[in-house]
């Protein structure tokens, strides 16, 4: 027979069913190992599937694989569990664990049936879009017909997952911004995204729907000596870090973001929120292009001096027919597209991009110039922020790389560098570089001007722009 000491706090996780059950705070609270070893309890105990996710994961080194095994072997569980490259499996009652980025691996993940608990690790960094479909995705077994109901009732499986309740969605994280998706989901805003009961309409009855818990350091009673001296120097040299990283509060910028000041002064200005499309004046997108990496697009509309960023999209790994496809879908009335310098590379299909937009939409296709260095494009798109407008709920992804687009950091000093980061963040922000070049030289770029009118400031923009200037 198992027996374990098991925290109190956590202790909901094998207890109670619950469609959502949410882990956030800061380090040292026990969050990622607490699961864990609750999954291998539960797996234990009856035939699971569980599926541990991350919202990009591009080898199983960067999966919480390791986490699992070594709390197996911990467990003194390893006569039970069989660990294989890809997979775990407990040799007792036939539950597996599976690995898999979420991002981008969507349609993999519903060709998965019958996921019992979802895992999301580290899920401060997971997109809106990943959020929307993944819900949808892990759903339960259905009892529609008499046999299915009575060979589930026989196995004592039910609707699934480790209650038989219906299959469970875990989410840990340490908070980073305060408009991460995840956060906004499970805490500003949770009693509309996951309030603790809903209703059963099969029963008529109200069920536990979400248990969202924040933990911190002061509830892992296991809290190493080691990280409390380090927890402590860092309280003194610098407050705001600690509470970020030990308290679980979150911020408004990351460190080394680019756009700091210009994300914090459109939240100030109440510039993010609902942004609707204006079918009587055209939409223009603004592009950055890949394959093997991600073609990301902007849609904005002109609105006197100001512009309307309704939508924005972005996929990786397929063929330009497929955002075009996408554009004709929005059913928007297009102006210009606006394309990089390197749309005629051979990234996106056999043939040259800008030729094959063009087919699509004629006369109607721009390439903007290229720039001598990154910080010309970064200038002209801060001069921009201030006459922006940003759809909170169709832009979530866009914005996010926006807020995440950083400096690298130099491997030898550990400062940052002078220049991006090449991460999954840079094609969107690059995109918004597209959209800023559209409308400025590159010799006006280096010395905006500003043009004072009363208490405010107009930005003078020159040139032959699609503002029509």
């Amino acid at each position: 027979m198992l027996e374990i000491e098991y925290p109190d706090h956590l202790y909901f996780l094998i207890s109670e069913p619950a469609r959502y059950k949410v882990l956030y705070g800061g380090r040292g609270a026990g969050k990622s190992e607490g699961i864990a070893i609750a999954l291998i309890i539960l797996a234990t105990k009856r035939k699971l599937r569980i599926l541990c996710l991350r919202e990009l994961q591009t080898s199983i080194q960067e999966s919480v694989k390791e986490t699992i095994a070594n709390n197996i072997s911990a467990m003194e569980l390893d006569d039970q569990f069989l660990v294989q490259d890809k997979t775990i499996i407990c040799t007792r009652t036939g539950s597996e664990f599976l690995f898999s980025g979420l991002r981008y691996n969507i349609n993999k993940i519903k060709s998965l049936a019958k996921i019992d608990i979802a895992w999301i690790e580290e899920a401060n960094n997971i997109s809106k879009t990943s959020l929307d479909k993944l819900g949808p995705t892990i759903r339960g077994r259905s009892n529609e017909s008499s046999v299915s109901g009575l060979i589930n009732e026989k196995l004592n499986i039910g609707r699934g997952g480790p209650f038989g309740k219906g299959p469970e969605v875990w989410i840990s994280y340490n908070p980073d911004l305060d408009t991460d998706e995840v956060y906004k989901r499970t805490v500003v805003q949770r009693e509309k995204y996951m309030p603790e009961f809903a209703l059963n309409e099969e029963s008529g009855l109200k069920e536990r729907y979400a248990i969202v818990k924040k933990v911190n350091w002061s509830d892992n009673k296991w809290f190493p000596p080691d990280l409390r001296q380090e927890m402590n120097v860092l309280k003194a040299a610098d407050e705001a870090a600690y509470l970020n990283v030990w308290e679980g509060h979150t911020k408004q910028v990351l460190d080394g973001a680019i756009f700091a000041e210009e994300i914090k002064k459109v939240l100030l200005d109440e510039r993010r929120g609902k942004v609707p499309y204006d079918p009587s004046r055209p939409v223009h997108t603004f592009w950055d292009l890949g394959h093997s990496d991600h073609t990301a697009i902007w849609f904005i509309q002109q609105v006197g001096m100001e512009y309307n960023i309704i939508n924005y999209y972005q996929d990786h790994l397929k063929k330009i027919g497929f955002y075009l496809e996408y554009l004709q879908e929005q059913k928007y009335m297009y102006g210009f597209h606006y394309l990089p310098h390197d749309a005629d590379n051979e990234t996106l299909a056999s043939r040259s991009i800008t030729k094959l937009v063009r087919n699509s939409y004629p006369k109607s296709v721009k390439i903007v110039p290229r720039i001598s260095k990154k910080v010309i494009g970064i200038n002209a798109a801060r001069t921009v922020f201030d006459l922006c407008n940003f759809d909170e709920n169709e832009t979530a992804d866009g914005w996010q790389c926006l807020c995440r687009y950083q400096y690298s950091v130099d491997e030898e000093t550990g400062q940052f560098s002078k220049e991006p980061a090449h991460n999954e963040y840079s094609h969107g922000a690059d995109a918004f570089l597209t959209f800023a070049q559209s409308l400025r030289t590159e010799i006006e770029t280096k010395k905006p001007k500003t043009v004072g009118v009363g208490r405010s400031k107009v930005l003078s923009i020159r040139g032959n722009g699609w503002m029509g200037m």
